[in-house]
Parts: structure tokens; C-alpha cells; sequence
């Protein structure tokens, strides 16, 4: 007879625990909706917090397909709430949990740069320039990171990233651009006009406009007033004249 009970109480135990799991399956299951609901209503940090309590009942300590989804949310989620560290500290999770994914690389460098960590963006970066030196995606991190550089004052790093990028083969305008005003803040005008020159000879029409108004700005410095008019009657003729171009080039035309 009592073997037959503790029999009965071990089934009992064992319909309690599968019972357990699956509220708790549940329980995880409906705060990833109740965060993906959040996410799209806009409320950013509802959706951070209903992610975080998804993944703090998992209790395994493996991280399987249900983690990583919740993970890409969290990360879109703090993105959304403008805490750029936080979501690109997700995406270097990510990137160890579920392998060194180019996009994962790439989200996490560009997040770093906008959250003002220049030395993690750097490094991660250069991983990606690595693997993938002449991709639209590196030059496009190259960009972010070269800007935050500079407002940094640190323009010899600048220039020698967007240096490596050109010599490897990347062709792109703005990039050029970037290392004009690079010498242009240094007050080295001749350098800053050969970089501007080269980047209007590769024909990079997203860059063109800011290439020309910036050689114009150049020469001006220079007191080339006439080659300023020159580059400015050029740029209105391919943009048009709002009012402070043709303001500057009717100063121009009087010097």
C-alpha cells in the first residue's frame, strides 16, 4: 500500500512540474508579445522592460532560438529609446552568442559611434573593414565613425581610416569629402581643395552638392574670388540658386 502511495505523490510531483513549465513557457511567451506590442505602440522602454523579464525566466542558462529573438527586439528596443550604448552592448552580445555576424558587427559600430565610444567603434570597424574592405556598409561606418572622430579632434585618425578606405579601393564621394574638411579645419586649404577636386572626379552625385559649395567656400578663403564664382555659378546651375548662393554670388561678382 505505500508503495502504491508514494507512487501516486511521484506522479503527482511530476504533473505539477510539467504543469510549471508550461505556465512558464506561457509567462515568457506573452511578455515577447506584450514587448513586440510595446516596440510598435512606440513605448520604447515599456518594451526594453517586458524583453528583460522574458529573458530573466529563462532559467536553462542556454541561450537558444526564443533568447536571440528576444535579444533582436531588446536591441531595436533601446534603439528606439535613444540609449545607443545599450543597444550596441546587445549587438556585442549577440555577436557572441550567435557568431560574429556581419550585420550584428555592423549595428553594434555604428551604435558604439553614436553613443560617442569612438575607440569601441574604432575596433569594431576595423574588424569590418577587414572582412569586407570595400562593401557600401563599411564605407557607410566609416562615415559615422570619421565624423565622431573629428568632432572629437582627432583628425590624423580620421584621415588615416579614410585614407586606408580609398587606397583599398573604396570610391566614394563623400568620403573624399570627409578629408577635405578634415584639412579644411586644420586651416590647410591647398590639401582641402585636392581632396575636394578628387571627390568631384569620381562623379558621386549623393556628394556632388556638398563637394562644390565646400571648393567654393575654399577658394573664397583663399581670396580666388573669381574661381569661387566660377564653382559657385556651377552649383546653380545643377541645384539652383536658393538665397544665400545667389547672395554670395552677387558678392562675388563685385569683388
Amino acid at each position: 500500500m505505500m508503495g502504491r502511495i508514494k507512487g501516486y505523490l511521484c506522479i503527482f510531483f511530476v504533473v505539477l512540474s510539467l504543469a510549471g513549465c508550461q505556465n512558464h513557457e506561457k509567462e515568457r511567451q506573452e511578455l515577447r508579445l506584450q514587448g513586440i506590442s510595446q516596440l510598435e505602440g512606440g513605448d520604447y522602454d515599456g518594451a526594453v522592460a517586458s524583453f528583460e523579464e522574458a529573458l530573466a525566466k529563462t532559467s536553462s542558462g542556454v541561450v537558444g532560438e526564443f533568447e536571440l529573438d528576444i535579444l533582436k527586439y531588446r536591441a531595436e528596443a533601446e534603439y528606439g529609446a535613444g540609449d545607443f550604448q545599450a543597444a550596441a552592448y546587445t549587438y556585442e552580445i549577440l555577436m557572441q552568442v550567435d557568431e560574429e555576424r556581419p550585420e550584428y558587427r555592423s549595428r553594434a559600430c555604428f551604435l558604439s559611434a553614436m553613443a560617442g565610444q569612438a575607440d569601441k567603434a574604432k575596433e569594431l570597424y576595423e574588424k569590418m573593414y577587414k572582412a569586407e574592405p570595400d562593401s557600401q556598409e563599411t564605407a557607410r561606418a566609416l562615415l559615422i565613425l570619421g565624423q565622431l572622430l573629428t568632432e572629437q579632434d582627432r583628425f590624423d585618425e580620421a584621415m588615416e581610416l579614410y585614407g586606408q578606405a580609398v587606397n583599398g579601393g573604396i570610391k566614394n564621394g563623400e568620403i573624399y569629402n570627409r578629408m577635405g574638411m578634415c584639412q579644411l579645419e586644420q586651416e590647410d586649404y591647398d590639401m582641402a581643395l585636392y581632396y575636394f577636386e578628387l571627390g568631384v572626379q569620381t562623379g558621386d552625385a549623393s556628394a556632388m552638392e556638398s563637394l562644390l559649395r565646400n571648393q567654393a567656400a575654399v577658394y573664397e578663403k583663399k581670396l580666388d574670388f573669381a574661381r569661387a564664382l566660377s564653382v559657385l555659378e556651377q552649383y546653380a546651375a545643377a541645384y539652383g540658386a536658393a538665397p544665400e548662393i545667389q547672395k554670395e554670388i552677387d558678392f562675388l561678382r563685385t569683388r
